[in-house]
């Protein structure tokens, strides 16, 4: 759909506590304003009660995936993923009102020490407008196993273009999540991260992280896949590798990954909301949009978000 050249910095913030609140603008880097509206849900405590091991176990994956491996044209054999993950990447629970399911996230370097990366439509539905709620994000999450811990989100932010339509601009198909420090340590401090990189083009090499449901890898552990951007249309890129079902909406798409991190240039998304088959993805491209949504989201506090 591509609009987002058509307006500039237009951000939408929502933070989990219990009141809304009137929205703020400021002016953004780089031109345009930035449209900011609070959100509020429950407390840490009451998020981290919440999701108990049985309730992570039962969540749907997110997404309208086939089960069936469609048929993708190209050069060369399309990859199949390992079974292996990093403690920078986790799944990301949450509510929508009608049930509980999951998503893919990911840790991103900012001076806040505490933004996770995830697809926006993980966080905000355009066809119902409605915030998903009760967040919680579970690094190296392993076949029940939270060997990192349960981080709740206190505050959640996309682009207010992807929640203006009915469904979501695909260009702008990304957004960030601030978590809570846990035992008084903030996420990257505590785990470690990757860093985010804009106007990479396409043809790199990247190793992508994701958690499928368990319908489709019954073992409910992450997948890792070394694979090849493409380019998909001007501001969409895409890779191949088998197993990416429903579930790794979110997945981190990293440069250079080494020892458990990287440099992040996508998350799996965009168009077809990451694709309509498990063995072609997509993202939208990383460039200025979403170096200033992070800012934003860096910047936003409860007190503060400009």
């Amino acid at each position: 759909m591509r609009i987002r050249r058509l307006l500039q910095g237009a951000l939408l913030t929502a933070s989990v506590f219990s009141i809304t609140v009137p929205p703020a603008m400021a002016a953004v880097g780089g031109g345009g304003t930035v449209h900011a509206v609070s959100h509020f849900d429950q407390s840490a405590a009451e998020i981290s009660a919440y999701w108990t091991p049985a309730r992570m176990a039962a969540a749907t994956p997110v997404g309208s995936r086939d089960d069936e491996t469609r048929a993708v044209v190209g050069p060369q054999a399309i990859p199949n993923p390992t079974h292996e993950g990093s403690k920078v990447v986790g799944a990301l629970f949450s509510n929508n009102g009608s049930g509980d399911h999951f998503c893919t996230a990911s840790i991103v370097y900012s001076s806040n020490h505490s933004l996770l990366l995830t697809a926006a439509h993980c966080l905000y539905s355009p066809e119902k407008h409605t915030w998903g709620s009760k967040i919680a994000f579970v690094p190296g999450y392993s076949a029940g196993h939270r060997p990192y811990g349960v981080w709740t989100v206190s505050t959640m932010t996309v682009d207010s273009r992807w929640i203006s339509t009915n469904h979501g601009d695909p260009d702008l198909d990304f957004g960030f999540v601030r978590v809570n420090r846990l035992h008084g340590k903030n996420i990257t401090d505590a785990l470690g991260y990757n860093s985010l990189l804009i106007n990479q083009g396409f043809n790199k090499r990247v190793t992508v992280i994701g958690y499928p449901g368990k319908k489709y890898a019954s073992i409910d552990k992450p997948i890792k896949c070394l694979t090849t951007t493409f380019k998909q249309a001007k501001y969409q890129q895409g890779f191949d590798c088998n197993g990416f079902y429903n579930g790794t909406s979110g997945s981190p798409w990293i440069m250079h990954y080494s020892n458990g991190s990287g440099m992040v240039i996508g998350a799996l998304g965009g168009y077809q909301r990451g694709g309509n088959s498990p063995s072609r993805s997509y993202s939208a491209v990383f460039d200025n949009d979403i170096k200033k949504l992070k800012d934003h989201a860096n910047a936003c506090t409860h007190a503060h978000c400009n």
